[in-house]
C-alpha cells in the first residue's frame, strides 16, 4: 500500500524520492521511497542506507514517514543554517552589547559546535572561529530581518569553500530531519532505538534550539559512519517478521 503513513506538521512541500535499495533489502517494507523536503539526496551509500533504515523502522513502529530536510549542502547552503544558529543563540544581541569572541554567546556556540563535532573537518573549529568573527564585524542591526548582509553571506560561503567544507554535509555524509516537517518525538525515539540496538554507527547532533516548530532551522543532524551488521540484518528482514521488536527501553 503506497504511502499509507501520514505526514505531520508539514510546512514545505514534500516529495517522494527513490534511493538505491540493495537487493537484500528489497520488499522488506511497504513503501521504500523516502520523503524529502527541499533537500538534495546526493548521499554517500552509507547515508542512503541509514535513510532507508529510518524509513523502515518508522513503518515498523507505525510512525509517520521521516522527512529528510537536508542532505548534501554546498557552501552557500551550509552558511544559512550556521548564521541562523549564531543569531538564534544571541550573536547579534551580544554584538549590540559590545560582546565579541568568547563573550558572545552566538559565536561561542558556533565555535564549540564545530570544534567538538566528530564528523566535521579537522579544522572546522578554526573555520567557525573565522566565520563568527566575520559575522560580529558585519552583523546587521538587531531590528533587521536578516542577521548579516548579502555580501557577508557570500564571503562566508567563500570561506567554507576555500576550507574544503566544514561539515559532513559537504561530502554527502550526513542527513537532517527538521522538526518543522517531522514529529520530533518520533524522530527522537527512533534515533534512541537505533543506538540502543546498535543498528548504525552515528553521531547525532541536537540542533533543535528552543524547539520552536515554526522556526526554519531546528533539526536533528545525523552523521553516519556505518550501518552495523545488526542494522544490515534489520534491513534484510521483512517487517512482517519483526512485529513487536525494537521497543525503546
Amino acid at each position: 500500500m503506497e504511502n499509507w503513513r501520514q505526514y505531520l506538521h508539514l510546512q514545505e512541500e514534500v516529495e517522494k524520492a527513490t534511493l538505491p535499495v540493495p537487493t537484500p533489502y528489497k520488499g522488506n517494507w511497504s513503501d521504500q521511497k523516502v520523503g524529502i523536503s527541499a533537500s538534495d539526496i546526493n548521499f554517500e551509500p552509507k547515508v542512503a542506507d541509514f535513510a532507508l533504515l529510518l524509513d523502515k523502522l518508522a513503518e515498523l513502529l507505525g510512525f509517520s514517514e521521516p522527512i529528510i530536510t537536508s542532505g548534501f549542502r554546498g557552501p552557500k547552503r551550509q552558511t544559512g543554517p550556521m548564521v541562523y544558529l549564531w543569531d538564534k543563540y544571541g550573536g547579534r544581541e551580544d554584538v549590540a552589547k559590545g560582546l565579541y569572541g568568547a563573550d558572545n554567546r552566538g559565536s561561542a556556540y558556533i565555535i564549540n559546535l564545530y570544534t567538538t563535532c566528530l564528523s566535521c573537518n579537522d579544522d572546522a573549529g578554526d573555520t567557525a572561529r573565522t566565520l563568527a568573527s566575520l559575522w560580529e564585524k558585519g552583523a546587521n542591526p538587531i531590528e533587521h530581518p536578516h542577521a548579516i548582509p548579502s555580501d557577508v553571506f557570500d564571503a562566508s560561503a567563500d570561506i567554507i569553500a576555500k576550507a574544503g567544507g566544514i561539515s559532513a554535509h559537504q561530502t554527502g555524509g550526513a542527513v537532517d530531519y527538521g522538526i518543522a516537517s517531522n514529529d520530533d518525538l518520533e524522530i527522537s525515539t527512533m534515533l534512541d532505538i537505533i543506538e540502543q540496538y546498535d543498528l548504525a554507527d552515528i553521531e547525532r547532533i541536537d540542533e533543535r534550539g528552543e524547539m520552536d516548530p515554526k522556526a526554519p532551522g531546528p533539526h536533528w543532524h545525523v552523521s553516519v559512519y556505518s550501518i552495523t551488521p545488526q542494522g544490515e540484518e534489520f534491513l534484510s528482514t521483512p517487517n512482517s517478521a519483526l512485529e513487536g521488536a525494537f521497543v525503546k527501553e
